[in-house]
């Protein structure tokens, strides 16, 4: 997993939700990040895997869950155009272009 900035803010608070693999998400199950942050590639409709796709970190999460509360944020880009992310988003999170799970935004500290 990346190794963070101390400084890193995670503004974005939510449900996450993880597809079982026979809905198509990961094989292995939910993630069990041993730091407990785990680091992906996530879009925001109605952006798509192959036009809004960008670095995203969630952290905060019940590791092997396949729902939970979550932080969340954007590695690179600024919270704006097609990754503008506000209460109500749902941000996909994908494994390469694939979508693995979805993080439902509830609010933003």
């Amino acid at each position: 997993m990346p190794n963070l900035p101390n400084d890193v803010r995670f503004p974005f608070r939510g449900r996450l939700v993880w597809l079982t693999a026979e809905q198509g998400g990961r094989l292995t199950g939910p993630p069990h990040p041993p730091d407990g942050v785990y680091a992906a590639n996530a879009y925001v409709p109605p952006q798509t895997a192959a036009s809004g796709l960008a670095s995203f970190v969630l952290r905060d999460f019940e590791p092997g869950a396949l729902t939970a509360s979550a932080a969340g944020c954007w590695l690179v880009v600024d919270n704006a155009g097609p990754y503008r992310i506000q209460e109500g988003t749902i941000v996909v999170i994908t494994e390469g272009p694939k979508p693995v799970g979805y993080f439902h935004v509830e609010r933003i500290e």
